[in-house]
């Protein structure tokens, strides 16, 4: 049984109960794995990620859903190249940009809804074709909470889709929180959906992991240093604000740590 699923069973205490039990057994496998007895030093920290273009690369999954859309619409395809850059404010607005894309307008009203049940239903039903962890990602965050860290994703999915994939891809187990765009009443660059996570974590210092000058002006405005990959889909104008830039998670380990140990 899923740790997501049980949640949904059995409450969020039970769901508490077993996921403290999960990253505890986890973190010592860690450990063991190193060779060494590591010191809960960063007890009371956070790690914040966005999700699509930062923690998981879903672009694939994405576009296919949204082609799946277009196509029952009868209009033409675009390029999944294309589509990394619609990623970013939730599937209503990537899915009136790929309209605009492909058909040079807007998509508006009962148009919009249709396209939005297909899209929806098309990419529940195919979240993790071919939706992966980027390289390190995981192995980054479980070095973290062998150390007392925990994790959060905060992301502009909607909450039941971000828990889905996550669930699917099989790392639900790692975070404390998943805070998507509908959980609270705005969603990024609002700082609202930031400090819930702060709240669910308990953190008293924490680093925001994102891609996009979405996730750079959310962590600024929640007063949270914010790391961008490089990697992902953006747009990263407001790099200069962020803490730092990475190309890979080895390179963002390194930085996060910095931050938290500071």
């Amino acid at each position: 049984m899923s740790a997501g699923l049980v949640y949904h069973i059995e409450g969020e205490t039970a769901y508490a109960l077993r996921l403290r039990h999960w990253r505890d057994s986890r973190a010592q496998k860690v450990r063991e794995s190193a060779g060494i007895v590591m010191a809960e030093d960063l007890k009371g920290a956070a790690l914040l990620f966005d999700l699509d273009g930062t923690l998981v690369d879903t672009v694939d999954d994405l576009a296919a859903a949204m082609n799946h859309a277009l196509s029952e619409a009868g209009l033409a395809t675009v390029p999944t190249a294309e589509v990394r850059h619609l990623v970013g404010h939730g599937a209503r607005r990537m899915l009136m940009r790929g309209y605009m894309v492909s058909a040079g307008r807007e998509a508006e009203g009962a148009e919009l809804d249709l396209a939005m049940t297909r899209f929806l239903d098309h990419y529940q039903a195919n979240i993790a074709v071919h939706s992966r962890p980027f390289d390190y990602a995981i192995e980054m965050i479980e070095g973290f909470l062998a150390r007392g860290a925990r994790a959060a994703i905060c992301t502009n999915k909607r909450e039941q889709m971000a828990r889905l994939l996550i669930e699917t891809l099989g790392i639900s187990p790692l975070f404390d929180a998943i805070v998507g765009a509908d959980t609270t009443e705005a969603a990024k660059p609002d700082p609202a959906p930031v400090r819930l996570c702060l709240e669910k974590t308990d953190a008293r210092r924490a680093v925001f992991v994102g891609d996009s000058d979405t996730d750079i002006r959310a962590a600024k405005a929640a007063d949270l240093p914010c790391f961008v990959a490089d990697f992902g889909y953006g747009p990263i104008t407001l790099a200069a604000e962020a803490a730092g830039r990475f190309s890979h998670y080895r390179e963002a380990s390194r930085m996060i740590d910095s931050a938290l140990r500071t």
